[in-house]
């Protein structure tokens, strides 16, 4: 017998393309669980697996940096007890590629794949054979299926740390796939997305008094930001060509003002109202006009 759970749960998170860098990334879970009938003719009570592989999710790759912990340019350090450093060095594998990225944060903030290539398909095997003992014992198989939202028009990934957050979007390297709606004078406009993701395609999101300094390597320049927040203190350098830099917070409610801040100074005359999303079915909607 099997019982299935669509939509368990949305996982928000960032990880690392060995060929695109940072990407910010939304994974709707699905579950299958196989087992036998019990006393109460049940496989097992829904409630009790839900909220068991919820809480699993949250605490192990839920708004995490996710590494490719077997490629052969990924390296990860202990810098302390509690605080690690990841690297990925593009040349390792391509001579001709100097690109390189490194996030020291706390551990709680790295999620360690042992594959060479993060995919939807493979993480989602790595978390079957991590929660299977989690399970009630009548049960002998689980399956989980992650898959990104299926997005008709405009869509980007963004990644972006929310330092003054109480939570886990605190966490410098986190992120999310999001499709974007922009309504000039109150009628949608497609050609607006589509310019504004190709504007924020596999971005990371800085804020200004986040930056820490630049540096110059190899004829390439990076972004290097740094804060502390709850967690503790994380740091990420980053290549510049991969970041956007804005002068607030990188909230969601921040972003969409943003965009529809601009994109009214770039249309004069024409009110703007932008909804800008943060992952999957969430987000905030703002409005801006300037007058001829």
């Amino acid at each position: 017998m099997k019982l299935f759970v669509k939509n368990l749960t949305h996982v928000d998170l960032s990880y690392f393309d060995t060929e695109r860098g940072l990407l910010g990334e939304s994974w709707q879970t699905d579950i299958v669980l196989t087992g036998k009938l019990n006393d109460e003719s049940m496989i097992c009570d829904f409630s009790i697996v839900k909220k068991h592989i919820k809480k699993w999710l949250d605490d192990h790759i839920d708004h995490m940096l996710a590494i490719p912990a077997e490629h052969v340019g990924s390296s990860l350090t202990k810098l302390t007890n509690d605080r690690v450093s990841f690297r990925f060095d593009h040349s390792k594998e391509n001579p001709d590629d100097s690109r390189r990225f490194q996030c020291d944060a706390p551990a709680q903030a790295i999620c360690v794949l042992p594959m060479a290539k993060i995919t939807p398909d493979a993480a989602a095997k790595w978390v079957e054979s991590q929660i299977l003992n989690l399970l009630p014992a009548e049960l002998e198989a689980v399956s989980v299926r992650f898959s990104p939202e299926k997005i008709d028009g405009a869509e980007y990934q963004y990644s972006h740390g929310l330092k003054k957050h109480a939570g886990n979007c605190q966490r410098i390297a986190h992120g999310h796939r999001s499709t974007v709606g922009i309504y000039a004078d109150g009628i949608r406009n497609d050609a607006m997305e589509k310019d504004w993701a190709d504007r924020w395609k596999d971005i990371y999101l800085g804020t200004q008094e986040d930056l820490d300094k630049f540096i110059e390597e190899d004829g390439r320049r990076y972004h290097c930001f740094s804060y502390t927040s709850q967690q503790g203190l994380f740091e990420l350098m980053i290549d510049s060509n991969q970041v956007y830099m804005l002068d607030c917070d990188t909230t969601v409610e921040s972003l969409s003002a943003h965009i529809a801040n601009v994109l009214a100074q770039e249309n004069p005359g024409t009110h703007i109202e932008a909804h800008g999303f943060e992952g999957i079915g969430k987000g905030a909607i703002s409005d801006h006009k300037v007058s001829l």
